[in-house]
C-alpha cells in the first residue's frame, strides 16, 4: 500500500515542524510550505492525498485558498482539513462553506487528528459495489462515478461531505434520513456534532439555490429530500 502524503499548510515554523512530526510519527509521509503562493505548485509536484490549512496567514487566508483549489476541477475533491486556533462558529461555518471536509481547533491530540484524516481519506476511497445510475430530482443531476453534479445542466461545485449528504438524500428521496445516518454516511462515524450537519446542509440548499428547499428538514428527526 502506498503512502499517504499530506501537505501541511502554515505560516509559523514551529506548528509546521509539530504537524510534521505527529504526522510522520503516525505513519504518514509530510511536506510542509509557509504560505499559499506555492500551494499550486506544490500541489502539482508533491500529489498529496490531503491538505491541511490553517485558517489565518498573512496575505492569503485558510478559507481563500480552500476556495482556489475547488475552483480547479483536478483538486476539487482533493480532502483539506482546516487545523487552527481559530475555534468561532461563524469561521468554522466559513470554512465549510468554501470547501474544507473538516475542522480541527488546536489544542488537539495527535490520534484525534490522525483519525480525522483517515475518516476523510476514507470517505475519498470508497467506490460503489457495482456502477450506479446517475441520480435526478428537479433538474438535479449526481453521477456518482465521475462525481459531478449539475443543476439544469449547469456544473454545482460541492465538497466531498456535501457531495456524500446530496446522494445520499437521492439515493433515499422521499425518506427521512436522521443526522446519525448521515453522520455515519457522509462524515465516517467522526465525533461529530449535530450542529456540523447542519452546518454542511445548510451550505449545500445554498450551493443548490432553487433546488435547497427540495432538501426539508423533519424537526426532531433529520432530512428528507423531496420528491418530484
Amino acid at each position: 500500500m502506498s503512502e499517504t502524503k499530506v501537505l501541511v499548510v502554515d505560516d509559523e515554523q514551529g506548528v509546521r515542524e509539530y504537524l510534521a512530526t505527529v504526522l510522520q510519527d503516525e505513519g504518514f509521509h509530510v511536506q510542509a510550505i509557509a504560505s499559499g503562493e506555492t500551494l499550486f505548485e506544490t500541489l502539482k509536484s508533491y500529489n498529496p492525498n490531503m491538505v491541511l490549512m490553517d485558517y489565518r496567514m498573512p496575505g492569503r487566508g485558510g478559507v481563500e485558498l480552500v476556495q482556489s483549489i475547488r475552483n480547479f476541477a483536478d483538486y476539487k475533491s482533493l480532502p483539506i482539513i482546516m487545523v487552527t486556533g481559530v475555534a468561532g462558529e461563524d469561521d468554522k461555518v466559513a470554512a465549510l462553506e468554501m470547501g474544507a471536509d473538516d475542522y480541527v481547533v488546536k489544542p488537539f491530540l495527535p490520534k484525534e487528528l490522525s483519525a480525522r484524516i483517515r475518516a476523510v481519506l476514507r470517505r475519498v476511497q470508497e467506490e460503489p459495489t457495482e456502477p450506479e445510475p446517475v441520480l435526478q430530482n428537479n433538474g438535479l443531476a449526481v453521477d456518482v462515478k465521475s462525481h459531478t453534479v449539475t443543476l439544469d445542466g449547469e456544473e454545482v461545485h460541492l465538497t466531498l461531505t456535501e457531495f456524500k449528504i446530496l446522494s445520499e438524500l437521492l439515493k433515499q428521496k422521499g425518506q427521512v434520513l436522521s443526522r446519525d445516518k448521515l453522520r455515519q454516511k457522509a462524515l465516517g462515524n467522526l465525533n461529530v456534532t449535530d450542529r456540523t450537519i447542519d452546518v454542511h446542509m445548510a451550505s449545500l440548499r445554498k450551493k443548490l439555490t432553487r433546488c435547497g428547499d427540495d432538501i426539508q428538514t423533519v424537526r426532531g428527526v433529520g432530512y428528507r429530500m423531496s420528491l418530484h
